[in-house]
């Protein structure tokens, strides 16, 4: 009797294994032929609609920079989503509490990608309210892989950083989706009003973002935030200078915090070592 209960929790353990990483391929998969570039006419009629509603929020980064990080995002929660999979991994705890939260994820991930695809105002309401549910689901992963919280091997250790550029990532992304629903509710529609709010909310998600990396203990965090700065500060370079100068000089500001932040991290690894 136990030898066969402890066969269905070994098949059942598989099963969510499986099932977690067929979620995550999948919903990055189809997040990526929803948005991808148009193939013809009238789709590319819809990505320059979209295009034109984007470049509205100052807040947005340049095209390049959404390539960037999230290719790098999801080529990394791919191979995190695989490697929990493995036989290897069956009695890892903290996998076994991260496989609810990217599930979650990479669900919302699909959802997003399904609004994103249609350029009408119920559709961009709805990826903006997707991606700011998608942090704190973001979080909750972190927290699950105990992030900053305990040590682990390799491959783990550097798999786990990739999450780490995620979070960051959409706290970045949920201050343009904020901005995007006040714009889509009428307000900002003066280019002065919208360069204000700009100016404004640059500094303090900058000062969020400092504070959320020391609480979760990870400077690897910060790391998203600056290629978002630094890819403000490219797109407006030439139309809004202020904009541009400011989020240059709040990129070089993280990339410091960063720094402090890694170096403080291999002090205090240093003193538990030497057991000080």
């Amino acid at each position: 009797m136990i030898k066969t209960l402890n066969l269905i929790s070994m098949k059942d353990n598989r099963f969510g294994r499986y099932t977690t990483a067929a979620i995550v391929i999948g919903g990055i998969i189809g997040t990526y032929f929803f948005s991808r570039p148009g193939r013809n006419k009238i789709k590319t009629k819809l990505d320059n609609k979209r295009q034109k509603k984007v470049d509205q929020n100052l807040l947005t980064p340049a095209n390049a920079t959404f390539g960037i990080v999230w290719s790098t995002v999801y080529i990394g929660t791919i191979a995190l989503a695989v490697h929990q999979a493995l036989p290897s991994q069956s009695d890892n705890t903290r996998y076994k509490k991260a496989q609810p939260w990217l599930r979650l994820n990479y669900i919302l991930t699909g959802l997003f990608g399904y609004f994103f695809s249609k350029s009408n105002k119920t559709n961009r309401i709805g990826a903006a309210i997707t991606t700011i549910s998608m942090l704190p689901a973001a979080i909750g992963l972190h927290r699950a892989l105990e992030i900053g919280q305990t040590e682990v091997v390799e491959p783990e250790n550097t798999l786990r950083k990739f999450v780490s550029l995620y979070t960051g990532w959409l706290t970045a992304a949920s201050t343009i989706s904020v901005t995007t629903l006040i714009q889509e509710s009428g307000y900002f529609k003066k280019p002065d009003e919208a360069k204000q709010w700009t100016l404004s909310a640059l500094p303090i998600i900058s000062a969020v973002g400092t504070v959320v990396s020391k609480r979760l203990n990870d400077p690897y965090y910060l790391i998203t935030l600056i290629a978002a700065l630094a890819g403000i500060a490219v797109k407006q370079k030439d139309s809004q200078k202020e904009i541009s100068a400011l989020a240059a000089s709040l990129a070089v500001l993280l990339v410091g915090e960063f720094g402090n932040q890694l170096g403080l991290g291999k002090h205090l690894d240093f003193i538990n070592v030497k057991g000080i």
